[in-house]
């Protein structure tokens, strides 16, 4: 019988490069190998077989994938997307994201565009209706104008949907942080029962790339450490060469 390779490996090292200003170096506790698919027949870790553990191993995965987006593009705004009752059913995420993604792309044809987006959805405190937050890039400032709270407002999109409220991007790093605490384990519960999704991005997004993979050749203090992985930061101070010294 052919060998296969376990669907997931035991403690290894990644070492990421996100746009050049900062290097990741993650401890993982259980990685899937490269190239296997998630329904391969092979034998989950006893983590990945726990409904709970292997919940919260996936929310800590989609975090940082949508940290990935925000930190490694070079995103213009900060945008809230609301849905107005009298345009759209605000309880129908997957109708609403149908139809705002249909009228995008009208959009950016219409007007010679490319604008990239990176949203996460949240539910009102009625439990059942919904608004996005997230990034956004390429859509010029001339298609914008003051609300009278201060925000930027997007008027096309309001007069297709509901209230929008738009605010520049200054500090990449902190909002990168900041959209991944939308991410929770209720939302996930309730995206699951939708069939829908927890975050939506635009195609061709970067992403960090990754610059090595292997076995800790150091010990490391990490800035961040739970029962799945330790995460160690650097910056750009410290070369490429040097990080990638340190896994074997």
């Amino acid at each position: 019988m052919p060998f296969k390779e376990p669907l997931y490996k035991a403690d290894v090292a990644t070492l990421k490069d996100y746009g050049g200003i900062k290097r990741k170096i993650t401890l993982h506790r259980f990685l899937r190998t490269s190239g296997l698919e998630v329904d391969d027949d092979r034998i989950h870790t006893p983590k990945a077989t726990k409904n709970d553990e292997k919940l919260e191993c996936n929310l800590s995965r989609t975090k940082a994938k949508v940290f990935e987006y925000a930190y490694c593009n070079l995103w213009d705004y900060f945008i809230t997307l609301t849905i107005s009752s009298q345009k759209f059913d605000r309880t129908d995420l997957k109708g609403y994201y149908k139809k705002f993604n249909q009228w995008l792309r009208n959009y950016n044809k219409k007007y010679g565009l490319n604008i990239k987006y990176l949203f996460i959805p949240e539910l009102h405190e009625d439990g059942m209706s919904w608004h996005m937050h997230g990034f956004i890039m390429g859509l010029p400032e001339s298609h914008l104008s003051y609300n009278s709270n201060g925000y930027l407002d997007w008027l096309a999109y309001s007069a297709k949907f509901g209230y929008v409220s738009i605010d520049k991007i200054r500090d990449r790093q902190r909002i990168a942080s900041y959209i991944t605490k939308y991410i929770s384990k209720n939302l996930s519960d309730c995206i699951t029962e939708l069939n829908a999704k927890v975050y939506y991005n635009s195609q061709g997004l970067k992403t960090a790339v990754e610059i090595k993979r292997g076995t800790m050749s150091v010990n490391i203090a990490p800035d961040f450490e739970n029962e799945y992985v330790k995460v160690k930061w650097y910056d750009d101070s410290l070369s490429l060469d040097t990080l990638k010294k340190l896994i074997f």
